[in-house]
């Protein structure tokens, strides 16, 4: 058979998506089913004094209505901390806090019903931003304290470091907010069995044993008692990974005791679930005269808004990403995750080193402009090997693509010929100019720095003889069903048309881990494989035992045992006489590989992370110095990938990405003013369009020494760090001013245009 790890095949959910059958949480509907609503906080920092939903409650076909005061055994939730409450009591933190739950028969009288219900409060000192929450006087968020922790980073003398160097950088950085926006907004359905006190959900989730065992101890139930069910998913980038219509869905089934469905809008969604943290970044970096970085010292200030989430993980990884792909051996830092009153800010694409990114490859270009070296060679410099040592002790002793993919990305971008529009800007007649500008990037695959790591996959042949796979991954658009499809067809050598891949759900299914973190393939390829190795095993004996002694040697293809002698035995033949035997043909696989924790004083970690992904773009604008407008003409990418399982994945993964990027870059700023968010919709939160797309190339860079299967690595998120520092530095190349604060918009640029002649 025809191998096909490697190559463009299709993915297992194209036509289902295609022709309209894909089932997405709010296509499922259930007789005499009720509709939610959720009132959020009327101020996003206020004691609660009274809610009044007796009006509300009057309106024909209101079922019930639910406040904190109905259920006072509820526990907090929350990813790391547990400080999100189900229903907020005493003070809202943000505009997202749940004040109430209303339950009805259509959603037009939940909607009329939310607003019925009176609130009485009274406002509180609102903290918008990380620095006035960290001052001595500032109000608390949460009783234990604003900042909501802080991690150090030391390796090396850099005091020493900043002696020796012939030249000293400091700079400032700033990230925004910004909103993950998958195409589906949050959406679930629920029901409750009073019979056996289970919750059974249809909602979306990134990681469905994490949200299961959250939700059950919110509960206060066992996990078992929790199954939920994965529709197919909209998208997720991040945002999924916290719980968002979960508890509320199982809450309203069991004091209902109907199925209930909860739909966030657009501007619900975009109002009340995580964001992209908006990061600080204080950088001073030494280097000696000839372009070697000696020493770097970094503040990393992350505001989480109102709820932990995931910042806490996300501001430490900000921190630990700080001097990039880069030797840098004198290192010291120092991060805080901050609470405010904002919108609370999560997972999104990248966790932090997205953020980190834009920070050090504009101190880098900046530090070789001030070298007056070309910005290719200091990279390429300084650039990590095998040997190399990151800023937390790690060795590097495998899979190190930092220089192949940044001389690959220059080579397929013609870097040093500038094009004819590139040398317009010489011609002081003209408004437009342009200019090139690259970025080199490197990130972590999985959780690690020794948080629980794994994943579980099963194998088993059917009755019919074909293969179905058992997989909780989820499957977010990336395709990680698609892959693992790809490599149990590999090992088995059997049509992907004879594969099945169940639903994931939490019922008879093990952890496969959070579709976070650049990890499915790695983890939960490996546990295919491991998984689909074993079987074949399973399959080699069974047909010996069948075959016997006449027939010692045969191969397994196509769905059949085929003796090079003799008749042949079908998978379908074998799984009945396993069947017979009560020896069913499934294996069971798992790869649950170790890292170790920081050290607390100094962050040394001997292995954080399992591999390292490294990324180059190129980016190729042009400015226009009347309005100050931003156009992207080009975009080369070079992801280094191990092996590329499924390069059309791949391909679609990195041009998603960049396009993310560019976002970042130019236009995407979710605006907060004193925790009220003032473009929560899409006619007035930019991203970008088909129009704004340019031509994107992408040079896939394997070297098949990753540690995952046939040597791939993760790829989902450095498709995207690269490519806002490109553009921005493409920005300064073109009209010599620098972006410093993200988005690069018209009025930035303008403005630091003026600033710039006024000198």
């Amino acid at each position: 058979m025809k191998k096909v790890v490697g190559q463009k095949v299709k993915k297992v959910d194209a036509i289902e998506k295609v022709i309209g059958k894909a089932k997405f949480a709010k296509d499922y509907s259930f007789d005499d089913m009720l509709y939610l609503k959720i009132l959020r906080a009327p101020h996003p920092h206020a004691k609660i004094i009274d809610i009044d939903i007796s009006k509300a409650q009057e309106l024909d076909g209101v079922v019930r209505i639910v406040t904190a005061d109905d259920l006072p055994e509820l526990n907090n939730f929350g990813l790391i901390l547990k400080d999100e409450e189900v229903f907020v009591k005493e003070k809202t933190h943000y505009m997202g806090d749940a004040l109430a739950a209303i339950a009805a028969e259509s959603e037009e009288i939940a909607h009329e019903a939310r607003n019925l219900i009176e609130v009485e409060y009274e406002e509180l000192e609102v903290i918008d931003n990380p620095f006035r929450a960290m001052e001595d006087d500032a109000p608390k968020i949460h009783e234990e304290g604003n900042v909501v922790c802080s991690h150090n980073l030391e390796k090396g003398d850099v005091e020493q470091g900043f002696e020796e160097a012939d030249l000293i950088i400091s700079n400032e950085f700033q990230t925004q907010h910004i909103e993950q926006l998958p195409l589906e907004p949050e959406a679930g359905v629920a029901k409750y069995d009073s019979e056996t006190d289970t919750y059974t959900l249809w909602a979306p989730t990134q990681w469905l044993h994490d949200t299961q065992g959250d939700m059950a101890q919110s509960l206060g139930v066992p996990p078992e008692k929790i199954k939920i069910n994965q529709p197919t998913i909209g998208g997720a980038f991040g945002k999924r990974e916290d719980i968002s219509v979960h508890l509320h869905l199982a809450i309203m089934a069991k004091l209902t005791g109907k199925p209930v469905k909860l739909a966030y809008t657009r501007e619900e969604s975009m109002i009340t679930q995580s964001k992209r943290h908006p990061i600080t970044f204080k950088f001073k970096t030494g280097v000696t005269k000839d372009g070697e970085i000696i020493a770097w010292e970094s503040e990393v200030i992350g505001d989480t808004g109102a709820c932990a989430s995931s910042g806490p993980a996300v501001v430490h990884q900000a921190l630990y990403h700080c001097t990039g792909p880069y030797n840098v051996p004198n290192v010291k830092g120092k991060s805080y995750t901050v609470y405010t009153n904002n919108t609370y800010a999560g997972a999104m694409r990248g966790f932090g080193a997205t953020q980190s990114a834009f920070a050090y490859e504009s101190q880098i270009d900046i530090i070789a402009e001030e070298l007056g070296m070309d910005p290719y060679e200091f990279r390429l410099k300084n650039a990590y090997d095998i040997g190399s040592s990151t800023p937390n002790g790690q060795i590097l002793t495998s899979s190190v693509g930092a220089k192949e993919s940044l001389k690959k990305a220059i080579e397929a971008a013609d870097y040093q010929k500038k094009s004819a529009s590139t040398e317009e800007k010489a011609d002081n007649s003209s408004t437009k100019k342009c200019g090139k500008g690259m970025a080199t990037i490197m990130f972590g695959n999985g959780y690690g720095e020794g948080f629980p790591d794994h994943s579980f996959c099963t194998v088993k042949v059917k009755e019919d003889g074909d293969i179905l796979i058992e997989t909780a991954a989820a499957d977010v658009g990336q395709g990680v069903l698609t892959v693992v499809t790809q490599i149990v067809s590999e090992v088995l050598n059997i049509s992907q048309d004879r594969i099945e891949v169940a639903p994931g759900t939490t019922e008879d299914m093990k952890n496969a881990g959070s579709t976070s973190a650049s990890r499915q393939t790695i983890f939960s390829g490996n546990a295919a494989k491991v998984a689909a190795e074993e079987l074949l095993g399973q399959i080699n004996h069974q047909a010996f035992m069948e075959l016997g002694a006449n027939y010692p040697e045969f191969e397994v293809k196509d769905g059949k045992v085929v003796p090079f002698e003799g008749e042949e035995l079908t998978f379908k033949e074998l799984a009945q006489i396993a069947k017979n035997k009560g020896e069913p043909l499934k294996a069971e696989g798992c790869y649950f590989p170790e890292t170790y924790a920081p050290d607390e004083e100094t962050g040394y970690s001997e292995l954080a992370y399992v591999t390292y992904t490294f990324n180059t773009h190129v980016a190729e604008v042009e400015v226009d110095t009347d309005t100050g407008i931003v156009t992207v003409l080009r975009m080369v990418t070079a992801p280094d990938v191990g092996k590329a399982i499924h390069p059309q994945n791949i391909e679609g993964q990195s041009e998603g990405g960049t396009v993310m990027g560019m976002g970042m870059a130019l236009m995407e700023d979710q605006i907060i003013d004193e925790g009220i968010t003032m473009n929560p919709n899409m006619s007035n939160y930019l991203v970008p369009t088909t129009m704004d797309v340019p031509e994107i190339e992408t040079v896939i860079v394997e070297s098949g020494d990753g540690p995952g299967p046939y040597g791939a690595k993760g790829i989902g998120e450095p498709v995207t760090l690269p490519a806002a520092p490109a553009i921005i530095n493409a920005i300064e190349d073109a009209i010599g001013v620098r972006i410093k604060e993200l988005p690069a918009t018209p009025e930035k640029i303008l403005k630091a245009l003026r600033e710039k002649n006024d000198n």
